[in-house]
């Protein structure tokens, strides 16, 4: 945010006559760094320290605000942008260069009030972020609530007999693997055991 902020602040020095690699290409690299760091850092902190059965809601929870702040955001600056236009040519409506000159005057005080929102944001996650340790104890928290009892395991439709014969499956690797039970000697007394192996090259989707 603070980097953010300084982004902002160097774009409330862009005039009419300002050169875009001097003046506005600086800018806008340290914005952007700031505002990257900005993004994943938010989500993570606002989904911290929340129940694992929550952590679905409150994940769409931030996207949705997210969303709408920044419609509300650009809004209200393009608001405040026009707002200063209007007012400034008011009272220097007589220039050649009065339009130009309102329209970068009221830009320049939309990047100072977000320069400003930026710094106010600083500040409040200085002040209300949770520390460390109280993350900390949030997860061990989380950890020691005892999970939701799952559904019953369904009945089996059908008992398997003494005397079927049991397989083995193998995880097929190749498509041109096909498989192939060969017996396999089974204890004293018990049922016949086969194993399901695959020969390679038996014949292509069987």
């Amino acid at each position: 945010m603070l980097l953010g902020a300084g982004g902002m602040a160097l774009l409330t020095q862009v005039t009419v006559t300002s050169s875009y690699v001097s003046a506005v290409l600086p800018a806008l690299l340290i914005l952007g760094l700031g505002l990257g760091l900005i993004f994943a850092q938010t989500i993570n902190t606002a989904t911290a320290g929340v129940a694992r059965e929550d952590s679905g809601v409150a994940s769409a929870l931030v996207n949705t605000m997210q969303q709408v702040g920044g419609s509300i955001g650009t809004s209200a600056l393009s608001t405040i942008a026009l707002s200063a236009t209007a007012t400034y040519l008011i009272g220097h409506h007589t220039s050649p260069l009065a339009p130009a000159i309102a329209a970068t005057h009221g830009y320049t005080i939309a990047f100072g009030v977000s320069a400003g929102l930026l710094g106010l944001g600083f500040i409040l996650a200085i002040v209300l972020l949770p520390s460390q340790r109280r993350l900390a104890d949030l997860r061990h928290a989380d950890a020691a609530t005892p999970a939701a009892p799952g559904p019953l395991p369904a009945p089996a439709t059908a008992a398997v007999s003494a005397d079927q014969q049991v397989s083995e499956a193998i995880p097929v690797a190749l498509c041109s693997c096909s498989p192939v039970i060969t017996p396999v000697a089974g204890s004293s007394g018990g049922p016949g055991i086969t194993r399901q192996a695959f020969r390679p090259g038996s014949g292509a989707g069987t």
